[in-house]
């Protein structure tokens, strides 16, 4: 079900994605996904996250180990989101089990 990013809470907790395959052993987020307050599955491009986290309506975020970890926008020519804390280097969203 994808809803109009507008229409969600300024606070969302992100629980999985989607990613497509970019070269050997590579991938790429092409999609973020969750459930917002009242229960339903919500899912949005990482274009309309970045445009949402760019306008200030959106702010995301992830738990890992029991701490908020805010996910933020990378890149110059080319935006992707990012999220690490808790001492790891590499981007926790890739961690994140595969939207439905």
């Amino acid at each position: 079900m994808r809803t109009n990013y507008k229409s969600f809470m300024n606070r969302m907790r992100i629980l999985c994605t989607r990613k497509e395959i970019t070269g050997a052993l590579q991938t790429k987020i092409t999609h973020i996904g969750g459930v917002n307050n009242t229960g339903d599955k919500w899912n949005l491009s990482v274009k309309d996250a970045i445009e949402g986290i760019i306008s200030g309506q959106l702010d995301f975020y992830i738990i890992e180990n029991f701490e908020e970890i805010a996910v933020k926008i990378s890149g110059e020519l080319e935006k992707s989101l990012f999220a690490t804390g808790q001492g790891y280097l590499h981007n926790l969203l890739q961690d994140l089990p595969d939207c439905p």
